[in-house]
């Protein structure tokens, strides 16, 4: 093999590898209550799972669950076991941020409680306008508690 054809064997390689990167789909959690994104993340009735293709902003597939030990803030590692690469959340409390943070998903808090697939549309299109972490500080404290529904208009 010459110079010139392990250097185009080299670039078609990166190639290869940057397209196969390029066209990963993403999965985006999203604690959800009445199909909407619900504003504290402990406090949800379910999770959606939305896979997403962000290249073509495309949304593949939707699935909502529930962990069979139920929902709480130490939800966090349920979700990173099931593949999220991003959480969209309205509120969290430092405890399941510091989760994420160890197992490498992205975390985007302050979200308004929008239909579910809206927030995702919104997000892949950079349109998702975010506010404050309605939970910051205020559940690092955060046990096993199960209260299963959300504080709208907070």
């Amino acid at each position: 093999m010459t110079e010139t054809e392990a250097l185009e064997s080299a670039i078609l390689l990166q190639y290869n590898v940057d397209k196969l990167k390029g066209g990963k789909n993403m999965k985006i959690a999203i604690p959800t209550q009445s199909g909407k994104l619900c504003s504290h993340f402990g406090h949800c009735e379910s999770f959606t799972f939305v896979e997403v293709n962000p290249e073509t902003k495309e949304i593949l597939h939707t699935e909502t669950k529930v962990p069979d030990e139920g929902i709480s803030c130490g939800s966090a590692n349920w979700i990173s076991e099931q593949g999220a690469n991003i959480v969209l959340a309205g509120g969290m409390g430092a405890r399941p941020m510091g989760i994420f943070a160890q197992n490498g998903v992205e975390v985007v808090s302050g979200c308004p409680e929008l239909p579910v697939e809206e927030a995702v549309t919104r997000y892949l299109n950079s349109s998702l306008v975010t506010g404050e972490n309605v939970c910051d500080g205020e559940h690092s404290h955060c046990g096993g508690h199960h209260h299963h529904h959300c504080h709208h208009g907070e």
